[in-house]
């Protein structure tokens, strides 16, 4: 079946959350009242959500009262899908750009009434957006103070004690985020929000074969493929995704309408769609360290060092210690074809050199040195502790004896550069 059939089906999934959990025990079925606090957390004032359906007096801009516009829709803040948003005049902050480091994260099974209605100790209705003062070209003390004073009431809980949530609402706010199988955790082994766009790793239960049937079954009619691929790809979206693909959205989606999805069936989506998209695990400075083929291939390996080159493209330095035909030590060593890393791949492309002619010690002299052209190569990886590479000797080379090969690569956990990579197997 082509890409557009099946994904052309993405309904109002246009979910897009995100959450960090492994799906290895089977919760109980979410009641109504967490089904109900789910909708809430999205926004309270809407009929849907067991709202008025209209905002309350005082409020201008309905996303200064929802829950997710300061904790994100991963409940995580600044430290998941929202690690970018700054107040505007349009929307409180989750806390980017303002030099507030209080966390905005919400811990599941910690939450209390108390701590959703901030009686007496949030900012009122009345203040909203009254306080913000966009900074000017001319940066003057009083503007920049202006400006502050906009980004702390903005980032205020407000006081949601009068004119708030319903009781109703309120009960099962608390009872949805201590709700253990609606934590972020349940869909994402790990967030990255140190990469732009935020990278998302699905929990290793997730079954791709499965998140496409489901998709295909439930979602099929509401969007094409292209607009959830595009939508998936932007900064964060995977964290809406799961709320939303999970609990539904009030007055746009049910969840009947997208088959009452299970955490385990949002998990598998995303895994499908970020396969589809190439929208998952991509190269990264957490790569860097010793590769080896396991002990059919001990004794030889590859050194490799993912970075930054001037800050900007990630490239690779590879070296190769290996043999030739006739058993001698061997150094082959490596750059990616065109310097620098195709963005969000998985593959390297590189070109091998062999490198001879200094001497030992005193005799050294790097002018002996030369660089002869090998062959070329490819690295994959699909996590950060697996990979395969294939080598692929110029015609010198096979003249020499060198042969091609592609064999499974691991890394070895006792030689790694300490840099955080990005998959199951770092958390």
């Amino acid at each position: 079946m082509k890409l557009t059939t099946r994904l052309t089906m993405f309904l109002a999934i246009a979910c897009t959350s995100l959450v960090c959990a492994a799906l290895a025990q089977a919760q109980d079925e979410p009641s109504e009242c967490v089904e109900l606090g789910a909708l809430a957390f999205e926004n309270w004032t809407k009929a849907e959500a067991g709202g008025t359906g209209s905002l309350p007096a005082g409020v201008e801009n309905q996303d200064y009262i929802r829950c997710k516009a300061c904790h994100g829709w991963d409940r995580r803040g600044t430290d998941g899908g929202y690690v970018r948003r700054s107040r505007r005049d349009s929307r409180p902050n989750a806390g980017a750009g303002d030099g507030d480091s209080t966390s905005r994260a919400i811990e599941t099974g910690t939450v209390t009434a108390d701590a959703i209605l901030h009686a007496g100790t949030g900012r009122s209705y009345a203040e909203g957006t009254g306080s913000w003062v966009a900074l000017d070209e001319t940066h003057s003390a009083a503007n920049k103070a202006a400006h502050a004073n906009g980004y702390t009431l903005g980032n205020q809980h407000p006081d949601l004690s009068v004119d708030g949530p319903t009781q109703e609402q309120l009960d099962c706010l608390v009872e949805f985020l201590n709700y253990a199988d609606g934590d972020p955790s349940v869909y994402f082994s790990a967030i990255d929000a140190s990469q732009d766009p935020v990278l998302y790793t699905i929990v290793e239960t997730a079954d791709a074969a499965a998140g496409e049937a489901f998709v295909n079954d439930n979602c099929i009619g509401c969007h094409t493929a292209q607009w959830v691929l595009d939508y998936l790809a932007q900064d964060g979206k995977f964290s809406e995704f799961a709320h939303k693909a999970r609990w539904g959205s009030p007055g746009v989606m049910s969840r009947s309408a997208i088959g009452n999805p299970t955490a385990q069936n949002v998990a598998d989506m995303m895994l499908y769609l970020q396969g589809v998209g190439g929208t998952g695990f991509a190269l990264n400075p957490g790569l860097t360290g010793t590769w080896w083929g396991g002990a059919d291939r001990d004794g030889e390996g590859f050194l490799l060092e993912f970075g930054y080159s001037n800050e900007e493209a990630l490239t690779l330095f590879a070296s190769f210690y290996t043999f030739d035909n006739m058993g001698n030590q061997t150094w082959l060593v490596a750059q990616p074809t065109g310097g620098t890393l195709p963005e969000s791949s998985t593959e390297v492309p590189v070109d091998f050199y062999q490198v001879t002619g200094p001497m030992w010690g005193d005799d050294f002299d790097p002018n002996d040195r030369t660089e002869t052209a090998w062959g070329t190569g490819t690295f994959s990886f699909s996590s950060c502790t697996s990979g395969s590479v294939t080598l692929s000797p110029g015609e010198d080379a096979q003249g020499m004896g060198y042969t091609e090969l592609t064999y499974a690569l691991q890394r070895d956990d006792l030689l790694i550069s300490g840099n955080a990579c990005p998959t199951p197997a770092s958390n």
